[in-house]
């Protein structure tokens, strides 16, 4: 049965980051990549279980696709501008970007379970851009593209904990938590930004060169994954997060 529950923040509170100490930046390079048929792929995550990836579109639509990003199948229920998922348990939390919803899948069947929204007043186009669960925190994370970058902490029910402006990246277009810290992606910077999971404080910055990066996601190996919007198109790199280039 479909819920929609209308978040409403009884107490949040918007700080600053902590300054950013030296920061190691590195270059990664891409090993291969491959076309997808996903029209402007603007996030994807893997499942574990499968090894396939689910990538959600600009154009509102969720689909299954294997490791090469082939389409398997497509959920029938559609939103306006899906621009973050995250895989939890057996549900795929999906932010709308437009509606500034949050849409929970079912993973075996691809129905829609339930719904949120979050109240924000920054720009149409400048919402949340990524949803990840942040085990450290036992949050989820949301971050706004740009004007300002906020991340945003929230609990299961996607009520409003805390806010917090990050200054480093012009914008984020995705971003993913892997191996115990949390990481953004940068799409003006063509970069890859490491943080602490609970103080968000900058940890590393890996620029990737690749253009329109919008979705972000590691393998069981720290591989990492891209997707770029544009060009619709998945970009592998080995597992830059452990000094790999």
């Amino acid at each position: 049965m479909l819920r929609t529950s209308l978040v409403v923040a009884s107490f949040f509170c918007l700080s600053c980051l902590p300054a950013a100490r030296s920061i190691t930046e590195k270059n990664a390079h891409f090993t291969s990549f491959c076309e997808t048929a996903v029209k402007e792929p603007s996030d994807l995550v893997l499942d574990p279980e499968t090894g396939n990836l689910f990538i959600v579109s600009d154009n509102g639509q969720l689909f299954e696709c294997d490791a090469k990003g082939s389409i398997l199948r497509k959920a029938a229920e559609e939103g306006v501008d899906f621009e973050g998922i995250e895989l939890k348990g057996n549900t795929l939390f999906v932010s709308d970007e437009s509606t500034r919803k949050v849409y929970a899948y079912d993973k075996k069947d691809l129905s829609v379970r339930g719904n949120w929204y979050i109240p924000y007043n920054g720009g149409r186009n400048k919402g949340f851009e990524t949803i990840v669960w942040n085990p450290a925190k036992k949050v989820f994370n949301m971050v706004t593209e740009r004007d300002p970058v906020s991340i945003w902490d929230l609990d299961t029910n996607f009520r409003v904990i805390r806010q917090h402006t990050f200054t480093a990246a012009k914008d984020i277009s995705g971003g993913r938590f892997y191996n115990g810290e949390l990481y953004l992606l940068s799409d003006e910077s063509m970069a890859v930004y490491r943080l602490d999971p609970k103080t968000y404080e900058l940890k590393e910055k890996t620029n990737i060169g690749v253009l329109n990066p919008e979705g972000l996601e590691f393998d069981a190996k720290g591989n990492v994954i891209i997707s770029a919007d544009d060009l619709q198109r998945l970009y592998f790199f080995n597992g830059f997060t452990n000094g790999n280039q």
